[in-house]
């Protein structure tokens, strides 16, 4: 009986190893069927994939991407169709998901494989690209005389496509009509870009930017404060245009509330300045007869925020709109060209006082 026991345990243990065996060679049957398959599959794509405006996409992959955002960030592009199939193929296939940071040409026809391929440089798809650093407070002008500057197209051909352009983002339905629509909207920053870009290109990117750094919790401050979108922008805008020195921005943020609280008129030089400076007129110091400018733009006639953004402002000084210094100030003026920094003042009294002082040290 004990014998019988031994032969019926061990016939069971190799009918189990049996059984896996056959689990193997099933599982391995199925690896390399599926790798030929889509080894075969990229090669048959390769001789269909077509070429055009429409079909190719420029891919920019920033430093320090998760791999887990990169199959999502490619799906978004209509590069592939499903993330999570395209993670599951390479797993399959044995591939490892790392990539290195830079601008990529891709192919809304390619396979999966393709794609891995180009991302992996294997297929040469690292695209040559041009590097820009847009400074805050730049307006639309000076970015088109830079983009001039740097041979990408004419100064005309920017502000053409900025003016008349159509660019679906949501956060720019509720704008007002008005020239220069995307003043404001434009984010300082620095990017990487196709070699010979559309003006579009860059605009895109920079528009795509904003929505990224204006994020939730920013439009829940601006709902909580009663500010709409644009009015966080055109503050910030002048914001940016009055002050260089960080520790003041808030500082000057209060200035603009307090005074919009009481129904004071801004007085800021800087929207003039704005109007002027689109007439290629450049002054340190407004003369009187500037004051007297019949534009949306003088916030010394006009009360309230001037019609539009004065330049496109950077997160400091949308975040300084959003969380002003609590003061009494009403004024400031400036006191040292060289660091840019301020007297603040609570009445006119006080003010004038500030700018004789300015006005002795300079």
């Amino acid at each position: 009986m004990k014998t019988d026991r031994i032969i019926n345990l061990l016939q069971y243990i190799l009918g189990m190893m049996f059984n896996l065996a056959i689990v193997a060679v099933v599982g391995f049957a199925v690896y390399i069927f599926a790798v030929f398959g889509f080894n075969w599959g990229a090669g048959l794509a390769h001789d269909i994939v077509y070429t055009g405006e429409y079909y190719e996409v420029i891919f920019i992959l920033p430093e320090d991407t998760p791999a887990s955002e990169v199959a999502r960030r490619l799906e978004e592009k209509g590069v592939i169709n499903n993330s999570r199939l395209f993670n599951l193929e390479l797993f399959l296939m044995g591939r490892i998901r790392t990539y290195a940071a830079g601008t990529y040409v891709l192919n809304r026809n390619m396979t999966n494989t393709e794609v891995h391929h180009v991302m992996r440089g294997t297929a040469q798809g690292q695209a040559p690209h041009e590097t820009i650093r847009i400074p805050e407070g730049w307006t639309i002008l000076e970015m088109a005389d830079y983009f001039e500057y740097r041979g990408f197209f004419t100064a005309e051909e920017f502000i053409y496509v900025a003016t008349y352009g159509h660019f679906n983002f949501p956060f720019l339905f509720d704008r007002p009509n008005r020239p220069n629509g995307l003043e404001g909207y434009l984010f300082p920053d620095t990017y990487q870009i196709p070699v010979n870009p559309a003006p579009g290109d860059i605009i895109v990117r920079m528009l795509r930017r904003f929505d990224e750094v204006f994020d939730e919790q920013m439009h829940r401050q601006a709902y909580d404060m009663g500010l709409t979108l644009d009015e966080v922008v055109i503050m910030a805008s002048i914001i940016e245009k009055e002050t260089r020195v960080a520790y003041e921005r808030p500082i000057v943020s209060g200035v603009i509330h307090n005074r919009l609280a009481i129904n004071m008129r801004l007085q800021m030089c800087s929207t003039i300045q704005y109007v002027l400076s689109a007439q290629g007129i450049h002054r340190e110091r407004l003369l009187y007869i500037d004051l007297e400018l019949d534009t949306p733009y003088n916030t010394y006639m006009h009360p309230g925020l001037p019609i539009g953004p004065i330049s496109n402002p950077g997160a400091a000084a949308l975040g300084a709109v959003l969380n002003p210094t609590e003061h009494n100030y009403l004024f400031f003026v400036l006191y040292n060209f060289e660091t840019g920094e301020h007297f603040f003042s609570r009445t006119e009294a006080e003010h004038n006082a500030a700018d004789a002082r300015a006005r002795a040290r300079q």
